[in-house]
């Protein structure tokens, strides 16, 4: 998969659980001064991959370690580890199995302080870290005594798409997300890992699967019997072993391997350890069968370590070790004493068995509740509950309204929970007069499954209730709109959307519906602008009172949305308006920080009709610019303007000329080349003009 740039969210120790709400995101590479940072992030969202392209960018200046071999080796034997900043990845893989999570940051603090405190990056699973106590007890070896925790912000669109069109076997990038989001598999997308999976899958058979279990199945599949060598193939097709067999004793060795806390397994018992044991020590298992699970893609070899074998990605492991622990259960195996392995002496799943739990939720009916109970935001966040019931649904949203402080999780994983069946539910909830901290949290979780999940017509005028309703939280509204919008997107309703939509446009722009900062008209700006609101008509929305450091939707719209939304057509009728309506919003696009934006659809007007309009109309908009900078503007949009001027010496000279008439003709007496020149971009008259 090609690899694209990552982006981030700085986040303090008080707001660890926000996922980064209302944030900036800034490139990874930004924080590369930073002395010491901790990188937070989902099971396959890039941290690995993320750290590789980082110390491959800084070359000799840095070293990239996994925390497991940084605690086995010597420190005093690793003088390549000296005077380097030290990327330590994978902290959550050693706090697995540990009696106390701390253990293994305690070590590596000391290994650190050993070292000298260098410059440090460590990488860690967001379930597995400990927030502030971690955060403090890291700062007492960061070399400033200050460590940053960032998180690792999933992929957008544009990356989706770029790691898309790299790929030979997918044809059409946006087709294909438009083909995950009519599967309800979108959700998989924002994920490197479930994304490639995804496409592998596709690719191979041309089928798209109906859920995240059963992508990860067939990708098992595919890692166990699609080596592109065929030599690795040979004794597979020759083997006595099935596929579902190979998969159970795949799942076998990663089940030992995750409860126990080892890194892998060794080949040869005589090299075996406590992190790496040799399956031949188990008894009346023939070595044939477990060495054909580690010769597959579903295990790596371990790059430092010769003939030792890992599974090819933690994520994976849980899949298969909950697979095989399912298969025990149903097989006879005493449910309560597989649960009892992964739960800590409070009753609640040990924080690095989450992943575990919730597929084994998924494969499991016979523990799910249970599961439910102890683990509601896991089950969500790292398996699949698309194929709960009805009433493990209904059981899952009562244990998520328990964890209040966590449930601004990423509710795209709960959209399942927006099904036919849970309307009731959901609209009792939704309609609760309560006011208080907890239920707002609440609600707000709840709309935004609701923006992901199903269309529920049968919910849209609960939605519209709480959008006009000013006794919720602002967010709350906003993410009422949200849902809306999203929820309603089917053909079938497209009228009773739209009209809806405009009717909210109307009450807000007459004070009927609160919008102080403009959030939900920027909304309904990019859904209804060009179709519902004409260009001749958009102008009447641009608004002084939405603050100006707010960037938010509405800073969107008028920033971005509305020159990648307009049609070249539309630019014409913009710029025209534009020209007309300019004394009533001079004001309003410079207060706004919107000076750059008539250049912006000029640029656009002569890089795709270039010299198609007569003199006036040019000059109509040219002059638009005028008092928004004195030096003619060196933004892009101005430049590319200005050159595009500079190089049609006798347009510009034609314009010159239909300035000065003009002026003259008001019998104005401003100093008149300086007000034609601004108007003209300030660009270099040609040689000969006199």
């Amino acid at each position: 998969m090609d690899p694209v740039p990552r982006t981030c969210t700085k986040i303090s120790p008080d707001d660890q659980t926000a996922r980064g709400r209302d944030r900036i995101s800034r490139p990874l590479k930004d924080f590369r001064s930073e002395p010491a940072y901790v990188l937070l992030g989902d099971p396959g969202a890039g941290k690995s991959t993320a750290f590789q392209a980082e110390r491959d960018d800084l070359g000799e200046e840095a070293v990239l370690v996994s925390a497991r071999n940084f605690l086995t080796f010597d420190v005093n034997l690793r003088p390549e580890w000296r005077g380097k900043t030290i990327f330590i990845d994978g902290l959550d893989e050693i706090r697995a199995g540990a009696s106390d999570a701390r253990s293994p940051l305690d070590e590596i603090r000391g290994k650190l302080d050993s070292l000298g405190r260098p410059p440090m990056r460590i990488s860690c699973r967001e379930a597995d870290w400990l927030g502030a106590n971690d955060q403090q007890h890291l700062a007492a070896v960061s070399p400033n005594s200050r460590v940053t925790v960032l998180r690792l912000d999933s992929l957008t669109d544009a990356d989706i798409d770029h790691i898309l069109t790299a790929d030979s076997a997918i044809d059409d990038a946006h087709g294909f997300r438009e083909q995950a989001r009519s599967h309800k598999i979108e959700g998989l997308l924002t994920n490197p890992q479930t994304l490639g999976l995804l496409t592998e899958i596709v690719a191979k058979e041309g089928d798209w699967p109906k859920s995240r279990l059963e992508t990860f199945e067939k990708a098992c599949w595919n890692l166990a019997y699609n080596d592109p060598n065929p030599e690795h193939s040979i004794p597979k097709r020759q083997s006595p072993l099935s596929f579902d067999q190979t998969l159970d004793t795949a799942g076998r060795l990663c089940a030992v391997q995750l409860i126990s806390g080892a890194a892998g397994y060794s080949l040869d018992l005589n090299e075996a350890d406590g992190d790496y044991p040799c399956p031949d020590a188990w008894n009346g298992e023939s070595p044939v069968v477990w060495r054909q699970a580690l010769s597959t893609k579903l295990f790596k070899a371990d790059t430092d370590l010769s003939g030792r074998f890992t599974p090819i990605h933690r994520h994976i492991a849980e899949f298969l070790a909950a697979r095989h622990l399912a298969k025990l259960i149903r097989d006879g195996f005493p449910a309560s004493r597989v649960v009892s392995l992964i739960i800590g002496k409070d009753g609640a799943v040990v924080s690095e068995f989450r992943g575990l739990s919730a597929w084994l939720a998924a494969h499991c009916r016979e523990v799910r509740s249970d599961l439910i109970d102890r683990a509601p935001i896991g089950v969500g966040l790292y398996g699949d509950i698309r194929e709960f019931t009805a009433e493990e649904k209904h059981q899952l949203l009562k244990s998520l309204n328990r964890e209040v402080d966590y449930v601004s999780y990423d509710a795209e994983a709960f959209s399942a929970l927006a099904s036919t069946e849970m309307e009731t539910t959901l609209r009792d909830q939704l309609t609760d007069p309560c006011r208080d901290r907890d239920h707002q949290i609440v609600i707000d979780f709840l709309l935004s499954i609701l923006r992901y999940g199903n269309s529920l017509p049968a919910l849209w005028p609960t939605l519209l209730d709480i959008v006009r309703d000013d006794s919720w939280w602002p967010r709350v509204t906003h993410s009422a709109l949200r849902a809306f919008i999203n929820n309603s997107e089917d053909r079938k309703h497209t009228q009773e959307r739209n009209d809806q939509l405009l009717k909210l446009l109307e009450d807000i722009d007459n004070g009927t519906i609160l919008d102080p900062d403009g959030e939900m008209l920027g909304m309904l700006l990019d859904v209804l602008y060009p179709e519902h609101i004409t260009p001749s008509e958009i102008w009447n929305y641009l608004t002084e009172t939405v603050p100006r450091s707010l960037l938010g939707m509405n800073w969107l719209f008028w920033k971005i949305q509305l020159l990648e939304k307009s049609t070249d057509h539309g630019i014409v009728e913009l710029l025209d308006q534009l020209y007309i309506r300019l004394p009533d919003i001079r004001e309003i696009l410079s207060d706004r920080g919107f000076t750059d934006l008539p250049a912006s659809l000029l640029a656009r007007v002569i890089h795709t009709q270039g010299m198609a309009f007569d003199n006036e109309r040019l000059y109509n908009w040219l002059s638009i610019k005028e008092g928004y900078s004195m030096s003619g503007g060196d933004d892009k949009s101005s430049i590319e303007v200005r050159t595009w001027l500079e190089a049609n010496p006798q347009l510009q000279k034609d314009l010159f000329l239909e300035g000065l008439f003009r002026h003259l003709r008001r019998d104005e007496t401003a100093p008149l080349i300086h007000i034609i020149a601004q108007h003209l971009y300030n660009g270099s008259l040609p040689p000969d003009f006199g």
